[in-house]
């Protein structure tokens, strides 16, 4: 309930307002009343006050003077003016000054409470934000102080595939960082993957909310479950299940909570959020299971704010045993990692399987396709053109073998040229960034979302947001604005062009906060910094 302050000099008029009004049907639990400013500071630095209705012209200190001093003690509280005087000073520094409403007396009861109602229900909106800033600050605290840094570097290593590989080492560091596991269990990974902030953030509040989504994962998609969130080296946000051996999951109940968590992200953290739901994994297996992940992510470009579950997605057609037993997305990384030659045994082993087994000229094709596709991955990953790595026709080689021995060499060969070309493309940026890149330059004039460059280069927009990052150091965001100024300094320093005209063909509608932004990013306002170079160019 709300507390409001009725000032006023004049008794008749004063009780008139505290107690010829029913207030019964607003959400007000006291109406505190004062006949002069001075007696109102004092009421209000004893109690919270949200409201306040008060009369201009009174002897001694004026509402204006009250109102400058609400302002500085207590901006929370909106302040009404309620007077006989129609002088336009009086409303124009009112107003300047932030009042909530400027009402001429006489005033009707009922067109007042109305404009009482609408002050409630700001101010609860007001506490609504203010709530929401003080569960961010609270989350702030936590990541600066509380972040368990070594169990997440734990899993990171896990993740990329570096865990300790024996046992024994394994078991000795799942207790050294109080993991309630052993070698044996298993981890059933959750990718949560942030498609979309609905408010604008710098780089900084960025990963401040990135943490406060994590901990509502922890809170919503774990709850009493065992296990950990963390973000991986490839700022891939996941959740982490810890199942021991012999322990099945509840997917539904799993998939539910997932589905309750995007629900909560986008009503109290401003953001859409996917959910893609992984198979169990030992630990040492956890980098290809969250490979799998990832690329279920990157085809994901139409479904948004879902929960995906891998076990559901569209298995190939099943072929001899041994082709079932390839991970394609293990070779990946393999390949990634520059494994050259444990990815050429892989292969070996792999096919050599197929020729004990009665092998059709499907079975090669099916794995033919499957390798071609994994090439394919590997070099988008690093921004070549499949064609750039190896001739087209050196690719439809590998439909011509008709044994698995003639597929495995034609295979190994084919690895071998795409990781050359991978190894040695050195570049600033990849294709797709450059793309992007070109994209933001043609578009400078227009608001830019991460959902319209996404769709410009047909990626998914978090994932296309953490390769951005990744590869310039920059967030999109950051960036967009870093190029904006950037075209507005060389606006000014060359053409006359109204700062206005300037400030509206870069896409911003208001000016003030086009000024307020460049003096941020320059040291300078707009002004300034054209006098300073056009008398350096003239």
């Amino acid at each position: 309930m709300l507390t409001m302050l009725v000032v006023d000099d004049e008794l008749y008029a004063l009780k008139g307002i505290t107690q010829g009004i029913d207030w019964s049907d607003l959400p007000i639990g006291a109406v505190l009343e004062a006949e002069s400013v001075d007696q109102a500071k004092r009421l209000m630095r004893t109690q919270q006050v949200d409201l306040v209705i008060s009369d201009i012209d009174m002897p001694g200190a004026s509402g204006l003077e009250l109102l400058r001093y609400i302002n500085e003690t207590s901006p929370v509280t909106l302040t009404m003016f309620l007077t006989g005087h129609a002088r336009f000073e009086y409303a124009q520094e009112a107003v300047q000054h932030g009042c909530f409403a400027y009402v001429l007396k006489p005033v009707d009861h009922d067109e007042l409470k109305k404009i009482v109602r609408r002050a409630a229900d700001e101010v609860g909106q007001r506490r609504l934000r203010q709530d929401f800033e003080a569960t961010i600050e609270d989350y702030r605290r936590q990541w600066t102080s509380q972040l368990p840094i070594l169990v997440e570097r734990f899993w990171q290593d896990a993740l990329d595939g570096a865990a300790p590989v024996s046992p024994e080492r394994l078991d000795r560091a799942l207790a050294q960082y109080d993991i309630p596991l052993t070698a044996a269990d298993r981890v059933l990974p959750v990718l949560l993957s942030i498609e979309e902030w609905n408010v604008a953030l710098d780089d900084r509040d960025e990963r401040i909310m990135e943490y406060a989504v994590r901990k509502a994962a922890a809170e919503i998609v774990l709850g009493e479950l065992p296990g950990a969130v963390v973000q991986t080296q490839g700022e891939m946000s996941i959740v982490l299940l810890y199942m021991r051996r012999g322990e099945s999951c509840d997917r539904a109940a799993l998939k539910q909570r997932c589905g309750q968590y995007v629900q909560a992200c986008g009503d109290y953290f401003h953001c859409r959020v996917s959910c893609y739901v992984g198979d169990a994994a030992g630990i040492g297996e956890l980098a290809g299971s969250l490979e799998r992940l990832s690329e279920l992510e990157r085809a994901n470009v139409n479904r948004t704010q879902s929960v995906l579950d891998i076990d559901e997605q569209e298995e190939p057609a099943a072929g001899a045993s041994g082709l079932l037993q390839i991970s394609y997305a293990e070779w990946g990384i393999l390949l990634d990692g520059g494994r050259i030659d444990e990815l050429a045994d892989a292969i070996a082993q792999a096919l050599e399987r197929l020729q004990e087994e009665p092998t059709s000229r499907e079975t090669l094709e099916m794995f033919y396709y499957g390798f071609i596709h994994m090439l394919y991955q590997a070099v988008q990953r690093k921004g070549i053109a499949l064609h750039e790595a190896i001739a087209a026709a050196e690719l439809q080689d590998g439909l011509t073998a008709r044994s698995p021995q003639t597929m495995a060499a034609w295979a190994v060969q084919a690895m071998r040229k795409i990781a050359e070309a991978c190894l040695g493309k050195q570049r600033e940026s990849s294709a797709v960034i450059a793309k992007i890149q070109a994209y933001i330059q043609g578009h400078l004039h227009q608001e830019l979302s991460r959902d319209d460059i996404a769709r410009c280069v047909y990626r998914n927009p978090a994932y296309l947001s953490r390769l951005f990052r990744k590869e310039t150091g920059l967030s999109l965001s950051d960036y967009i604005v870093q190029v904006k100024i950037e075209r507005a300094k060389r606006l000014l320093a060359e053409t006359n062009d109204k700062i206005s005209h300037i400030a509206e063909s870069l896409g911003y509608v208001h000016f003030s906060y086009f000024a307020k932004l460049f003096r941020k990013m320059t040291g300078v306002t707009p002004q300034d910094y054209r006098k300073q170079h056009q008398q350096l160019h003239g």
